[in-house]
């Protein structure tokens, strides 16, 4: 039976790999995150999507993974570059051809093989700042 560590992994890879199909969110899957939410399997695809096509390139980096029977937390880098538009609640915003480099850290709940949640965190100005976005 995979662990939490395989099931991160394998997040982190589909992820990289732009492959929804490997995704081991689960059919209740929740992600809370800087600028909102999604419930679902198919609600938490779509959301983190919209980061796919805003950052065509975008990695996911680990630096560190820690477990803890089903729990995880990890923390690393996103790394990007904003040729898409990204897709927010305040509108949508153009692209900006910048280079992003975030960190970021999460902390995750898996059932057996699939992921259940992920709480993700990143500094919100420190993102706007890197796209230009924030007023001189």
């Amino acid at each position: 039976m995979p662990d939490a560590k395989d099931v991160i992994l394998k997040h982190i890879a589909a992820v990289n790999d732009r492959d929804s199909n490997a995704e081991p969110w689960a059919a209740d899957a929740e992600l809370v995150a800087p600028g909102g939410q999604a419930s679902g399997r198919d609600d938490v695809i779509g959301f983190l999507g919209v980061f796919h096509e805003a950052f065509p390139d975008l990695r996911l980096e680990i630096k560190q993974l820690l477990t803890d029977g089903p729990a995880a937390a990890a923390e690393g880098t996103i790394v990007g570059t904003h040729d898409g538009v990204l897709h927010t609640p305040n509108g949508d915003v153009a692209p900006t051809g910048r280079a992003v480099e975030l960190r970021w850290a999460a902390v995750y709940v898996t059932d057996g093989d699939t992921l259940k949640s992920e709480h993700l965190f990143f500094d919100q100005m420190d993102f706007l700042g890197q796209l230009g976005l924030l007023p001189d």
